[in-house]
């Protein structure tokens, strides 16, 4: 009789570095591309983490963009997308992945939904009600991914800390 040799490890760890960057691809709306100047577009990958310094807060705190668990969703009909190469820091792209997962959207469109909060001076408002008096990003995330098949329910939830948005006091 053979053996079955069952891998017990559930989890997948890696180390994040913020000082490498991997490329990746992501699409943007042709219109935005070409409303950047030729040095906008150049310093286009370092704009994505302080973008997301600066509404993290605001997303977690908001009502999902997604409201099936199930499903995600990608880019809305905004004309051609263009494909474009990005070297983004580690760090960032996770805590991207992080957004979107919880929101049930891709990255690209969370990244292109940052550009438009950005554009929209939403950033502004939020910089004096939740950036004020606390750190740029959390200490610590986990997202989980429930799915009940008893139930027939599938739940998507974010957890930080520390967490000054929602406390037990």
């Amino acid at each position: 009789m053979g053996t079955i040799i069952l891998y017990s490890e559930r989890k997948i760890h890696s180390a994040l570095s913020s000082f490498r960057k991997e490329t990746e691809t992501i699409l943007f709306p042709e219109s935005f591309l070409n409303s950047l100047s030729k040095e906008e577009r150049k310093v286009l990958p370092k704009r994505i983490f302080p973008l997301l310094k600066r509404y993290q807060k605001f997303m977690l705190s908001k009502r999902r963009i997604n409201k099936k668990a199930g499903k995600i969703l990608y880019q809305k009909d905004l004309g051609k997308l263009v494909r474009v190469n990005l070297r983004i820091e580690t760090e960032a792209w996770a805590l991207l992945g992080l957004l979107s997962a919880t929101h049930g959207v891709s990255r690209c469109f969370m990244l292109n939904y940052l550009f438009w909060l950005e554009a929209s001076g939403v950033g502004d408002s939020i910089d004096k009600v939740l950036n004020v008096g606390c750190p740029a990003l959390h200490d610590s995330y986990s997202y989980v991914w429930h799915l009940d098949l008893i139930q027939k329910t599938i739940v998507r939830r974010i957890e930080f800390e520390p967490d000054p948005l929602f406390t037990d006091s």
